[in-house]
């Protein structure tokens, strides 16, 4: 299944286009004289151009591109051909060797393919002007280990940083109201993702395939996507906020044979999961719904905890049929699951505060609950 998902994927965040160059691109090649920028001396340019209305870059002997003017980037297409993937850039042609992109003041958008593929890239600067990255924009920058976004930044489009497998340590701006589909799709090194409480939907395969071993899902979420967090395959603790009101489905599909996952659910009105589709390579068909992984050999390895007030509205529900035997109470105010069966749900190693949320570290001379029982820390 992942492999196909690996496959599907790609696909989806590269689809073939027609060669189509951007309107309005120049390009040239430039003197040998040292340029300065900002007060820094960058040394030669090798080639020069324009990549917008009012948009202009370098490229630099070590292989730093700089981006400058004021607007927006040209949105650019991916290319596809037998030896070779790549964007009808204008710098095309380095787009194995440039190793740092810098975005100055003044420009305003990513666009879409500009960086596809950078093989080589590992640093990134991305100045407070920008508001929007483009589709693609990062895809396949397989050497990135880090980049922050800044808060200016409101839209961040599809497959924006897909296939990035070295990215480790990304920032998701507070302002951005909506995660797209496939954004850090198959980011295998990136462990840990803060969700900032702006967002309000989370597409499909957004993280499917990230190392994440906890996800929490704020408040403000309504939505989130199929496979969104699917082939996950670290992950051991979910939190979803009191907002969701709709889980497509595979969102959190994954191999939990060998190991538990706990999913506590916050929100005290009725969780509707949808029946998603099984993608192939070509096409796609119906499933019945799964959004925890409950095909997997020992379905007793999934945990789903929601409010005490719910517990019977959820295991009398038809899209919840299939976890009738993984649903337990939680009291919202205590923390505390009820008696019986509940308490076994509980992880030995996971401490709750008298508020019902997890805890990593236990401070001294507060009140615990640890497996069901209240617990003072000397």
């Amino acid at each position: 299944m992942k492999k196909t998902l690996g496959v599907l994927s790609f696909m989806l965040c590269a689809t073939p286009m027609i060669y189509a160059q951007a309107d309005g691109i120049a390009a040239h090649e430039s003197s040998d004289v040292e340029m300065r920028s900002n007060g820094a001396v960058r040394g030669r340019v090798l080639y020069s151009g324009s990549c917008g209305k009012n948009v202009n870059y370098e490229l630099y002997d070590d292989y730093t591109l700089r981006i400058f003017g004021k607007g927006a980037m040209y949105n650019y297409n991916y290319i596809y051909t037998p030896n070779r993937m790549y964007s009808d850039t204008p710098w095309s042609s380095w787009d194995s060797k440039i190793k740092s992109v810098v975005i100055e003041d003044g420009v305003t958008r990513i666009g879409a393919d500009s960086f596809f593929a950078f093989t080589s890239l590992t640093e990134v600067n991305i100045s407070n002007t920008v508001t929007s990255i483009g589709r693609e924009a990062f895809s396949h920058c397989t050497a990135l280990k880090k980049i922050n976004i800044p808060n200016s930044v409101t839209s961040i489009g599809a497959c924006a940083f897909s296939h990035c497998s070295s990215l480790a340590e990304v920032n998701i701006p507070d302002g951005l109201e909506t995660i797209d589909k496939d954004v850090f799709c198959e980011c295998s090194s990136l462990a840990h993702i803060d969700i900032p409480n702006s967002v309000t939907s989370i597409g499909e395969f957004a993280f499917s395939g990230c190392s994440l071993t906890e996800v929490i899902i704020p408040d403000g979420v309504t939505s989130i996507g199929e496979w969104a967090f699917g082939s996950c395959d670290n992950l051991e603790y979910v939190k979803i906020g009191k907002g969701v009101t709709v889980i497509d489905d595979g969102a959190f599909f994954n191999d939990y044979t060998n190991r538990k996952i706990e999913i506590e659910i916050a929100a005290e009105t009725h969780i509707t999961l949808l029946d998603g589709r099984v993608y192939y390579y070509d096409h796609y068909e119906p499933s019945t719904s799964d959004a925890f992984g409950f095909s997997n050999k020992d379905p007793k390895n999934i945990i789903i905890r929601v409010p005490e007030t719910m517990l019977d509205d959820y295991r009398n529900s038809e899209d919840w049929s299939c976890y009738k035997d993984q649903l337990y109470g939680y009291s919202s105010t205590t923390g505390i699951r009820s008696v019986g069966d509940g308490q076994s749900a509980m992880k030995a190693d996971a401490v709750y505060d008298l508020q019902g949320h997890r805890v990593t570290e236990m401070l001294p001379d507060r009140i615990y609950i640890v497996n069901g029982k209240k617990v003072v820390n000397k």
